[in-house]
């Protein structure tokens, strides 16, 4: 008989954190240190110059922007302040292995390329009058969609726990939603409750429930406290997932999520866009 996974091998090893110049950075970066403590990971911060932006705006017909060298130091300067002052905010949090890594490229392809080599990637939800990658998508969905590690989102303002107690899971037996349990598992079995929602239009629909029954019966097994609870939405999914999650008191929401086929690395589909622009609790999210 094979022994029991034990938890620590659970465990989320390296952990990615957005390193830019908003006034969400610094508990960004302490919700980062004290999840990292937690686990027993290494802490990556991520500062980007943006440098390949002008580059490439150089590159344009037409275009004349002179000597951008002293431009592209103080790019490079500022990035590198960012980065030390990441190293101290993370030395004085006690976290025992960290670095932190400049790159020139746009904040999202950056996280998403360095994402690669990381368990979890945290970020903050795209203020809404922040541009987007070529004004189309915010940093979170442009990640979530680029990369093969989950994304943890926070909230405006972002005074999160590292431990969450209460957990909601939104469950739609696809693909990406059984993969964001999955890259959840670290913070689900620490978790006191766990409730893993149905948002099912069709009250009749047997099909759903026996999905969750076996999508908790997989949690369990791993020791997630876990609690299966259907509910029959009259209005738009997304609102009623985050109205059900702020009633519980949910400390962290769980979920899939996909991108449309043709623009799939722009565009989130709609309940996922739902839950970011009103987001008001840390997400999960995994494609």
């Amino acid at each position: 008989m094979r022994q029991p996974i034990e938890e620590s091998s659970m465990d989320y090893k390296t952990i990615l954190v957005h390193i830019d110049d908003t006034p969400e950075t610094p508990d960004r970066v302490a919700f980062a240190a004290r999840l990292a403590s937690a686990q027993g990971a290494h802490l990556i911060g991520m500062a980007q110059t943006g440098i390949s932006r002008f580059i490439r705006e150089t590159t344009l017909p037409g275009v004349e922007l002179g000597d951008l060298t002293p431009l592209f130091g103080s790019l490079r300067e500022a990035a590198e302040l960012r980065a030390a002052h990441f190293d101290t905010l993370v030395q004085q949090a006690g976290v025992a292995s960290f670095a932190h890594r400049i790159d020139d490229d746009e904040p999202g392809m950056a996280l998403a390329l360095q994402a690669m080599y990381a368990d979890l990637v945290v970020v903050s939800r795209t203020a809404h009058d922040a541009p987007g990658i070529a004004g189309i998508a915010g940093i979170p969905e442009y990640v979530v969609l680029n990369s093969p590690s989950p994304v943890l989102v926070l909230p405006h303002p972002q005074a999160s726990p590292a431990a969450f107690g209460r957990v909601m899971v939104a469950w739609n037996a696809s693909p990406e939603a059984a993969r964001a349990v999955r890259y959840a598992l670290p913070l689900l079995v620490r978790a006191t409750h766990v409730e893993l929602a149905i948002f099912d239009e069709e009250s009749s629909s047997v099909r759903s429930l026996e999905d969750a029954e076996a999508m908790a019966q997989f949690m369990a097994r791993h020791g997630v406290p876990v609690e299966v609870c259907r509910h029959h939405p009259r209005g738009e999914v997304g609102n009623a997932l985050l109205v059900r999650a702020e009633e519980r008191k949910a400390d962290l929401l769980v979920m899939g999520c996909y991108g449309h086929s043709r623009y799939r690395e722009i565009l989130l589909g709609g309940v996922s866009r739902t839950v970011l622009r009103r987001l008001s609790m840390p997400v999960l999210l995994a494609h």
